[in-house]
């Protein structure tokens, strides 16, 4: 064996165990589903709000969203490096296979490297204890009767807020405040919910929800938000319609405050909004759990939906309306993706229903209707 190919022996044994953090981590992580009780009071209560306090704070101050851009940059990395590894391939002739190897190992290295940060700064709350046990309430499987009055609560609670919203000139809502002042609400609401129920961890100092600037590219993959742990900032589509806009910014400041899971996060747009005097922002989280909750009533019992749908005020009609309205222009190969993808990365993190977890929260919506609190 000559030095020089010695030398490429060693340095790919030393770039290799780059690749360990990933893995190391990612048994943490389903260790960490074994011990829900020890991951919620040890990391998801204590280290996690510390440190995701500071860095969300930090970014905080920044007016556009830095994640945004990381996000681009990296992409913009990983196209660089690729056609940089083809060309120092080719120009290495017979080494070609040996080069490409070292930095096949560099690449994977940095992805280890960047899942361990994902696990490690949030990763671990999808392994925390049930929201439903957090909050005391009784999410266990329910009767159709209980599903059909949920929904049929819902629905008088949407059709009393509407009542009270404003309008366009087509008569579809619109919010009195404008979405840079209503991206700012979630943080008092949160805080106000912790104060309220007692959850304390439900509040904290938090960034502000921040738009994306490249939207319409989330509008056309049908994603409404998106949370980047690695900067602690959460972050809206700026395009998206009003109606299901302030239940996105709540359900993203879920995120940033812990609530990994999709369902969970749902519900506490919902659950949040009920502790704000805001009306709009009331009307935004009761319509998104109302579409769930019809959405697995309409699965189970057809007639019972047709006739808690036709109790819709002709507001929320056109708002409903309008919102499938423009969806549908984004309707194609990749929003199909999209879903796949986000199917794929919801699995990979344990959650085993895919986007099918979505329709979970309205168990917790349940619940809290046995609560009396709905």
């Amino acid at each position: 064996m000559s030095i020089r190919a010695e030398t490429t022996k060693k340095l790919s044994w030393k770039h290799a165990l780059w690749l360990l953090p990933g893995p190391v981590f990612y048994g943490l992580f389903r260790l960490a589903f074994l011990w829900p009780s020890f991951t919620e009071n040890v990391y998801s209560r204590a280290i996690f709000p510390v440190v995701n306090q500071g860095v969300s704070t930090a970014t905080g101050v920044l007016p556009f969203s830095l994640g945004e851009f990381l996000l681009y940059a990296f992409i913009a990395f990983v196209i660089v490096f690729v056609v940089l590894m083809i060309v120092h391939a080719i120009r290495a002739r017979s080494q070609w296979w040996r080069v490409l190897i070292r930095r096949v190992i560099v690449l994977l290295s940095v992805f280890s490297c960047i899942y361990m940060l994902f696990v490690s700064m949030w990763g671990f709350n999808y392994a925390r204890q049930p929201l439903a046990k957090t909050l005391g309430l009784d999410a266990s499987p329910a009767t159709f009767a209980e599903l059909e009055t949920t929904c049929s609560a819902l629905t008088d609670r949407a059709v009393a807020l509407r009542s009270q919203t404003g309008e366009d000139a087509d008569g579809v809502f619109l919010p009195a405040k404008s979405r840079a002042d209503i991206m700012t609400l979630p943080r008092a609401a949160y805080q106000a919910a912790a104060d309220e129920s007692g959850v304390r961890f439900l509040g904290g100092s938090y960034g502000p929800i921040k738009p994306v600037l490249y939207s319409e590219g989330l509008s056309y993959a049908n994603i409404t938000g998106v949370y980047f742990p690695f900067t602690g900032e959460a972050n809206a589509n700026a395009g998206a319609p009003d109606l299901l806009f302030a239940a996105t910014c709540l359900h993203e400041a879920a995120h940033q405050r812990g609530f990994a899971r999709e369902d969970e996060a749902n519900f506490l747009a919902y659950y949040t909004a009920t502790y704000t005097d805001d009306t709009d922002v009331q009307y935004s989280a009761t319509m998104l759990a109302l579409i769930h909750a019809m959405n697995k009533l309409h699965a189970e019992n057809r007639e019972a939906y047709y006739e808690i749908r036709s109790r819709y005020s002709d507001g929320m009609s056109r708002d409903l309306a309008l919102n499938a309205q423009h969806w549908q222009q984004y309707e194609g190969p990749v929003a199909e993706t999209s879903v796949a993808v986000n199917n794929t990365f919801l699995k990979a993190n344990q959650q085993q229903d895919g986007v099918k977890s979505y329709g979970r929260m309205v168990d917790l919506l349940i619940g809290m209707w046995r609560a009396g609190d709905l």
